[in-house]
């Protein structure tokens, strides 16, 4: 099992499993966000708080609907909204503290037709001069 929170962890969701890639998506609404999109299917993301405390933005045909905390405002998930039932089949994988990005594999997807992505390494890894967290433990959503 893995969880995801935004910031305030108001809104909470689980999924069984860790995605094994994710998806960068540059058009124009998901690079505004800067998501890292991990899909699933219906009924394999359950939501464990924060039902009902999300802002919800539905993009032009208003089949997707973006959800973002109304509190801290972190975009966390997307709804299909489908005839039969909506269910979430995007969930921000940057929500989820406990995944290792060295253990997923990044596809880009270019949507914007551009061939721009901000999702690359161009040198080292600058140290932090934010104090240290510690590690995400068993009960810690952030």
């Amino acid at each position: 099992m893995i969880r995801a929170s935004c910031h305030c962890t108001a809104i909470r969701l689980e999924v069984d499993e860790a995605p094994s890639w994710v998806n960068d998506c540059n058009c124009t609404l998901c690079r505004r966000y800067g998501a890292l999109w991990a899909y699933y299917e219906p009924g394999e993301v359950q939501v464990i708080a924060g039902d009902g405390a999300t802002d919800v933005y539905r993009w032009e045909s208003e089949m997707l609907a973006f959800h973002r905390c109304q509190v801290c405002g972190c975009v966390t998930h997307f709804e299909v909204l489908a005839d039969d039932a909506p269910f979430i089949c995007g969930v921000n994988a940057r929500m989820m503290p406990a995944l290792d990005p060295a253990d997923v594999r990044i596809q880009q997807k270019n949507n914007s037709h551009s061939g721009f992505f901000w999702t690359r390494v161009d040198g080292p890894i600058v140290a932090s001069g934010h104090p240290k967290m510690s590690p995400p433990g068993p009960d810690d959503w952030r």
